[in-house]
């Protein structure tokens, strides 16, 4: 756990560096893989959040008066995942992104909102994620 806790906390650092030292990053990228059964979960406030909950939500009323129940249930299943995102970071007034270890697990909770965010997820969840 010591060495999950020391990579998080340096991860965290370069989020906000002026300049992403990319040789850093791989080298925490290699310390990770050397942690069996570690999962690294990206939480991304960025994509689920208020906005996109009030996007879905209309898009779910849309689908319904036009008796697309399939459309509309899949809407309101992506409804449901944004809602307990936009939720969480709410409840928690999170501002900033971050790294937090747990017990064979990394989160990365994105809020797009630190200098090198989008390298980092990218780097570490390809552009897709």
């Amino acid at each position: 756990m010591k060495r999950l806790t020391e990579a998080a906390d340096q991860l965290n650092e370069l989020l906000n560096a002026n300049k992403l030292d990319r040789h850093k990053l791989e080298n925490i990228a290699r310390e990770l893989d050397q942690i069996i059964g570690l999962r690294l979960k990206l939480v991304d406030f960025e994509k689920y959040n208020e906005k996109e909950l009030e996007k879905l939500t209309t898009e779910k009323q849309i689908q319904i008066k036009k008796q697309n129940f399939e459309a509309a249930a899949n809407a309101r299943e992506q409804e449901k995942e944004c809602f307990k995102y936009a939720n969480f970071q709410k409840y928690f007034q999170l501002k900033n992104s971050f790294f937090y270890p747990e017990e064979g697990k990394l989160f990365y909770f994105h809020l797009g909102t630190a200098k090198n965010d989008v390298a980092i997820k990218d780097y570490f969840f390809g552009k897709e994620a």
